[in-house]
């Protein structure tokens, strides 16, 4: 297993630069497999993470657990807050880390050592909670396709909406995030 700092190198690679957001996403990463009985080389395949923002401690979880959005086992939902979800596929078993309080290294002080040397419990609060995760949220083929009555566009595993008897892409049942320009 990789050491903390060669977590946060790699993190730092992806990223870009070394923040807090760095360390703190690589520490909670670490402590949500940890508290699975995991490992990035051991739970590649199995895990699914959901993060609650779209800061750096984003990058860095992803990086640490080897999940990708791509591969549908790395999950956004913005909630503006550092915390993540942490389930084992295979046993169905999930916990939610999240940063209780802020912490930071005095000016000067080697950032990776000072994170590195916070106990878990100081900074996160980790708990056992329950994901309900459908066929269609996991990764693989599409499970089930559908087509927009209105555009035509196909909607893949279940994220469709169905608005006055149509089945509908969410664009066009009124959550667009964009506005078309003719």
């Amino acid at each position: 297993m990789s050491t903390f700092r060669e977590d946060v190198e790699k993190a730092v690679a992806w990223h870009g630069h070394l923040c807090s957001g760095q360390c703190i996403g690589v520490k909670m990463a670490r402590c949500g497999m940890a508290a699975l009985g995991l490992d990035a080389e051991t739970g590649r395949k199995r895990l699914y993470v959901t993060v609650e923002c779209d800061r750096c401690p984003a990058d860095s979880i992803g990086v640490v657990t080897g999940t990708h959005p791509g591969k549908r086992t790395f999950h956004m939902k913005d909630f503006g807050k550092i915390a993540a979800t942490f389930t084992d596929t295979e046993t169905g078993k999930s916990v939610r880390v999240q940063r209780k309080k802020r912490c930071h290294p005095a000016d000067g002080e080697d950032m990776i050592a000072f994170y590195e040397r916070l106990p878990d419990d100081e900074i996160f609060k980790v708990e056992r909670v329950r994901v309900d995760l459908r066929p269609c949220d996991l990764p693989g083929p599409p499970v089930e396709v559908q087509y927009c009555e209105k555009c035509g566009e196909d909607v893949t595993d279940s994220r469709h909406v169905v608005k006055d008897g149509k089945t509908l892409c969410r664009a066009c049942a009124g959550e667009a995030y964009y506005t078309v320009v003719e």
